[in-house]
């Protein structure tokens, strides 16, 4: 017997959810199929549960104010970390609970078990219990997510040896541990393991930290990072890792030997598209095993459309407006046309990093005149209040002044930088910023700061050349 649907969504994080929920809204009756926890990545062992972690850490390492008041009252780790954990995990039960609760609400059929594409086009869904299903559907959206990458070459069977998906299950907080990867999970973890007294390397095969956020931003976490005494290895990545004692030996490619009790791999994603049944009906992949698809998220197969970290890892923000204008294109639904053009970037370490537009290097690249103003948040009134510093970088055109990228360093970077995210969009300039009414003492004031700066700097070096 087979179910008739107008959609199914192989996937219930971020792209599959958005995705159903909004053809549901419009009639179309829509399925999603998830063979783990409503949410996705997100809900489970990334994404919120990282941001936790983060935000807990941060509470029990009394980081965040010892610097101002001169006296850090922090919990020992062995006391600390149960704590932690049962946080982590009722905050994902949370989220887990209110996603499902959306779904159903929404009037979207949820599906527990593992999807399998078949050549007529139907979907197999096998329960956990190892029953079948057959689905039949007009559209099919494939979200199935990514997974944390690992070298073929390294043993995850040996103790101590970690991804992203496993650390939590350490049971408690590493003393020494070795880091690869110096992306965003990469320096989220070493900020938290830091914050939690753990000696910290990193090891990366590039020559900078987050190569994705604006050079600047990341030479300023570098210098934090030396300033805790986090050590760095660029050009160098793990050879090989065995048991030593009650802890690991790691040697990487520089020569050089580590010894850690933890090594945690945060270098790169997969994609989740093994066993789907792609290649029976003719999807297309690239030599890294994400899913092609077209500017309208099709597949190279008929009425079969994709989202989120299949066609490569991105943010969940970004993969739920895929997942919907995926949908919008596949029923004619006249309700949002294309992914945001400037989308936001976010690294949620102690402090945050966060983006949108344009970097300077990108400017540069692409030969544009340009000009930059800065604040530092400091010698803001809030920044004083709180004592707490970081950058907030405004990058503008020298001949309409419009705004093009706005990067910052702070304990509230992601916030803070939605503002210049939506002057960007808005094909606002620096005078949109400069004549805009702020709340003080804010973080966000410091937009006026930063803009005032480039100004100032705009017609000073006008004036220099007309000299």
């Amino acid at each position: 017997m087979t179910d008739a649907y107008d959609l199914v969504a192989i996937g219930a994080g971020p792209a599959g959810e958005s995705a159903t929920e909004l053809a549901s809204f419009f009639g179309h009756r829509s399925a999603v199929i998830e063979r783990a926890r409503p949410g996705g990545t997100v809900t489970t062992t990334g994404g919120a549960p990282t941001k936790t972690l983060r935000e807990a850490a941060l509470y029990f390492s009394g980081l965040s104010e010892g610097d101002v008041y001169g006296v850090r009252i922090s919990t020992p780790p062995e006391i600390a970390t149960d704590i932690i954990r049962k946080r982590t995990g009722s905050v994902c039960d949370l989220l887990q609970k209110v996603t499902a609760e959306n779904i159903a609400k929404n009037d979207v059929d949820y599906i527990e078990g593992s999807a399998r594409i078949d050549k007529d086009g139907r979907v197999t869904v096998t329960a956990h219990d190892g029953s079948k299903r057959k689905l039949h559907a007009k559209v099919i959206l494939i979200a199935t997510g990514s997974r944390p990458f690992r070298p073929t070459n390294l043993s995850f069977d040996i103790p101590g040896v970690c991804d992203t998906d496993t650390i939590m299950d350490r049971g408690r907080v590493p003393k020494d541990i070795v880091i690869v990867g110096g992306g965003p999970v990469g320096v989220e973890f070493a900020t938290i393991c830091h914050a939690l007294g753990a000696k910290v390397t990193l090891v990366d095969r590039g020559t900078r930290l987050m190569n994705m956020m604006d050079r600047e931003l990341s030479d300023c976490m570098e210098e934090l990072f030396r300033k805790w005494c986090v050590t760095i290895f660029f050009g160098s990545m793990p050879e090989s890792i065995r048991a030593k004692g009650d802890g690991l030996e790691v040697k990487l490619s520089n020569e050089e030997r580590l010894f850690p009790d933890t090594v945690l791999f945060a270098a790169g994603r997969v994609a989740n598209t093994e066993g789907l049944g792609l290649e029976t009906v003719g999807i297309a992949l690239d030599s890294r095993g994400q899913i092609l698809v077209d500017e309208k998220f099709r597949t190279s197969a008929e009425g079969i459309y994709a989202a989120g970290d299949v066609l490569g890892p991105t943010l969940a923000s970004i993969a739920m407006e895929q997942g919907r204008v995926a949908i919008c294109h596949a029923f004619g639904i006249p309700f949002e046309g294309i992914v945001d053009p400037c989308p936001v970037s976010a690294v949620y370490g102690m402090p945050e990093v966060s983006g949108a537009g344009l970097t300077e290097e990108q400017c540069r690249e692409r030969g544009l005149d340009y000009e930059v103003g800065r604040a530092n948040l400091a010698l803001t009134p809030r920044g004083a209040i709180a004592g707490r510093g970081g950058l907030l970088k405004l990058i503008f055109l020298k001949g309409d002044r419009k705004l093009v990228g706005v990067h910052c360093i702070c304990d509230l970077a992601s916030e803070i930088v939605g503002i210049g995210q939506m002057v960007i969009r808005c094909g606002g300039t620096m005078n949109t910023i400069a004549n805009m009414s702020m709340n003080t003492p804010t973080y966000s004031y410091a937009y006026k700061y930063a803009a005032f700066d480039g100004l100032r700097r705009l017609v000073s070096r006008e004036s220099e050349a007309h000299v």
